[in-house]
């Protein structure tokens, strides 16, 4: 019966490969029988030396650390690491299986899985180089048309990502000198060079098995150009953004083959026998673990060496915390498109990051909670949530049948946001709260580079020369490829400076002028938002009200920030897409902004007929993809409906949108009891705003599954929860509380001290 149900799931992805790529699934059927024989034995007997070389670099990563573990743990982790990648996406599947085997042996979650991220880093660095010399192989030199989108958008990417990285590398250098040398102090650089040039032995290994199942077809493509495509293939199939490749690895084998004249259900039968053999030797090697004893590891028997254990284990886990909290608030700023065959794949840079964090915050759940127990009062509201969304999945699947749309972008879109909301409870259980203070700094930091980066483009496409638009985008949208959400991204930014500024205030330290709340200000007026330019006077009013101390300064700032994009503004008009171009000044921006009939009209199409489906099922609504479902059956394009409540009520019914206002009703009042605390008063006050903008906002965008807004506030909530919290007095005082209470005066300096110990 598992065999049964493991072919039918095979059976079932390559039709849906298929039929994403257009192909005849008989015909790629028919491919994969035609490729039995030797050609089949060679690359399974490759698939297995590249096994046995993973295993190798595998351990041998382990004295990247300087950890030591024994043969069978090791062996029984990296299987159930490989089976894990095909449950979880890649990386992070990986890592969860290898933690929850090594577990036994006294390796923490942490370090197994920052090893999984750097062995993945290093694959994929020797995996470039394969790729580059496979494309010029290939294609004769490798040439980017720079007429087309495609070509321009790599360059573009190529060079703004490095800069932006640098710029705030430079403006955080004192805390990356501080984490570079704890990186250098602990990592052992031989033990990096001799997992890269195991990476190269074992990506050899494995070339040689994608060129002999390409060699049982025959196909008139010579030797160094069929190894050059394959060598792409490898590259595409390799990248952290699949189940063990599948999908990404067989798409690219028909468009990549296919460029040499190779037939695609070729192209997808060699992708797919690769994926087959592959599985193969991982399932046998791995039901004779099962007859492997694991035993944990032997303690060290003197108390000292006890003690310098877990002193190591604990620089390790405020290591990787400090990675996460340095890399996720830029990385989350880039949406980036990964070009396939027939459209691009948008991709998330932080993603990786947040679902690698969350799994490492659940496998050390155990021995982290006594130090966050305080802040699970947060998991009751999210529970709720998740249970509507679970509830109308269902409902779906019994209504129009399984949507990939939304169990991929719905479900699986959820449990990455839930990702977000747990690293700042990985911050604060691995480092203290003032690792969650820096990881806000930083939030502030990336987005406030990002807004420069894009005030400078739109400055240089109207003063100096045209730019392309995959430079410029449609209109000022960053890397988000949504006007409203890059605003949505400034205005969270905005906020959270503020709440670091009164949180830190003290008496005559005022700043009337900030240069970050300046560029954000100006950035959301540019990105001709009508969405954002409410949001920003809402929040300027909620920080006036509710955080007194920065009063004068986020009035000055704004103000500041709105006179600069007016000056900007005052030369300009906008073409149809949105874009400055001369003429029309201030008036004629107002005035096709405001006015976008277009606009207005699909936006209140998709509440209307929202309001019917809902009408139609009020009880349990049409389930997830109810209302993508309704449109692609009438022949329309895919959309969302532009209100998270009209969406609510359509997709999930009265039932669901009971389960998300109690979750949200119960989550605002966890807040407003830690609000009788004065050290958690400006948090919980910040993490207010925050939600008052994101709920005034989802009533004309689709704003629920913004990442931005769930990292802040899950690093929000672990720094209220974080507070000094006396039960008694907060109960008492909460029924006497009459307004907004401030934090007392909080030096800097303590901080910083508590953030480099």
């Amino acid at each position: 019966m598992r065999l049964q149900r493991w072919m039918t799931i095979i059976v079932t992805m390559l039709a849906a490969i298929a039929l994403a790529s257009q192909i005849d699934v008989s015909a790629v059927a028919a491919a994969l029988a035609d490729a039995a024989g030797l050609p089949t034995l060679l690359a399974f007997a490759c698939i297995v030396v590249n096994l046995a070389l993973s295993f190798v670099r595998f351990r041998y990563s382990f004295r990247i650390l300087g950890l030591r573990v024994p043969l069978p743990e090791a062996a029984k982790s990296f299987l159930v690491g490989h089976l894990g990648s095909l449950l979880i996406v890649s990386v992070v599947g990986q890592a969860v299986g290898r933690a929850s085997i090594l577990a036994n042996a006294g390796v923490s979650a942490s370090s197994v899985t920052f090893l999984s991220l750097v062995e993945r880093m290093i694959a994929l660095g020797s995996l470039v180089i394969f790729a580059i010399i496979g494309g010029t192989v290939t294609l004769g030199g490798i040439g980017i048309d720079l007429t087309h989108g495609g070509g321009r958008y790599l360059i573009y990417m190529m060079v703004a990502l490095p800069l932006l990285f640098l710029a705030y590398g430079i403006l955080n250098r004192r805390r990356i000198r501080v984490l570079f040398a704890q990186l250098t102090d602990r990592l052992s650089w031989r033990a990096i060079v001799g997992c890269f040039l195991l990476s190269v032995l074992a990506h050899f290994a494995m070339l040689g098995a994608f060129y002999a199942q390409f060699s049982a077809y025959d196909q008139a493509v010579p030797a160094a150009s069929a190894l050059g495509a394959l060598a792409v293939v490898m590259f595409l199939a390799a990248l952290p953004i699949s189940f063990a490749g599948w999908g990404i690895r067989e798409l690219s084998a028909a468009h990549v083959l296919g460029q040499l004249g190779v037939p695609p259900a070729i192209g997808v039968a060699v992708g797919a026998g690769i994926g087959l053999l592959s599985l193969l030797p991982v399932l046998a090697f791995f039901a004779a673990t099962f007859f492997i004893s694991l035993r944990p590891q032997r303690q060290a028997d003197a108390p000292a060496d006890r003690a310098a254990v877990q002193a190591s284990l604990s620089n390790i886990d405020r290591l990787f915390a400090a990675l996460m909290a340095l890399l996720v608030p830029f990385a989350i700023m880039f949406q980036l498109r990964v070009p396939m065959p027939a459209h691009w794949l948008n991709v998330n840079l932080a993603d990786l990051f947040a679902m690698s964090a969350a799994a490492v915050l659940g496998l050390s759940w155990s021995t982290m909670r006594a130090r966050v127990e305080r802040g699970v009062w947060i998991v009751l509201p999210l529970a709720l949530v998740s249970a509507a969304i679970a509830l109308s999945l269902l409902v779906g699947y019994f209504h129009h049948g399984f949507q990939s749309w939304a169990f991929v972008n719905r479900t699986l879109g959820w449990s990455v946001v839930l990702s977000y909301v747990g690293i700042g409870f990985l911050l604060w259980g691995h480092s203290g709260r003032a690792r969650v203070v820096q990881t806000l700094r930083f939030v502030v930091t990336a987005v406030t580079i990002v807004a420069a980066f894009q005030i400078a483009i739109f400055v240089i496409d109207a003063f100096v020369v045209p730019l392309p638009r995959e430079v410029r985008g449609k209109e000022l949208e960053a890397f988000l490829q949504d006007r409203n959400a890059f605003a949505f991204q400034c205005i969270v930014a905005f906020i959270v400076h503020f709440g670091l500024r009164a949180y830190a205030e003290r008496e005559g330290s005022a700043r009337l002028f900030s240069l970050a709340p300046v560029i954000l200000s100006a950035v959301v007026v540019l990105t001709l938002s009508r969405t954002g330019w409410v949001l920003l006077g809402a929040s300027t009013v909620l920080i006036v009200v509710m955080l007194a101390a920065v009063r004068r300064e986020v009035l000055v700032n704004a103000g500041i920030g709105l006179v600069m994009a007016v000056l900007i503004l005052n030369v300009h008009g906008v073409n149809k897409y949105g874009v400055p171009q001369t003429g029309g000044g201030v008036v004629g921006v107002l005035a096709k902004t405001v006015s976008r009939p277009g606009s207005d009209t699909e936006r209140l199409e998709t509440i209307s007929r929202g309001l019917e489906l809902w009408q139609q099922a009020p009880l349990l609504g049409h389930g997830l993809g109810g209302y993508v479902h309704d449109r692609l059956a009438h022949g329309q394009k895919a959309q969302v409906i532009h209100n998270v409540p009209v969406w609510i009520l359509a997709e999930m019914g009265l039932v669901g949108f009971t389960l998300i206002a109690a979750g949200l009703a119960l989550f605002v009042r966890g807040l407003w009891v830690h609000w009788a605390t004065p050290a958690a008063a400006v948090p919980v006050s910040t993490a207010l705003i925050c939600l008052a903008v994101f709920c005034l906002g989802g009533l004309t965008q689709d704003f629920f599954y913004q990442r931005m807004f769930w990292f802040v506030t899950g690093l929000l909530v672990a720094l209220a929860s974080s507070a000094c919290w006396r039960p008694r007095e907060a109960a008492r005082n909460l029924a006497a509380l009459g307004g907004f209470r401030e934090a007392p005066p909080l030096r800097p300096r303590s901080l910083e001290a508590e953030a480099s110990a």
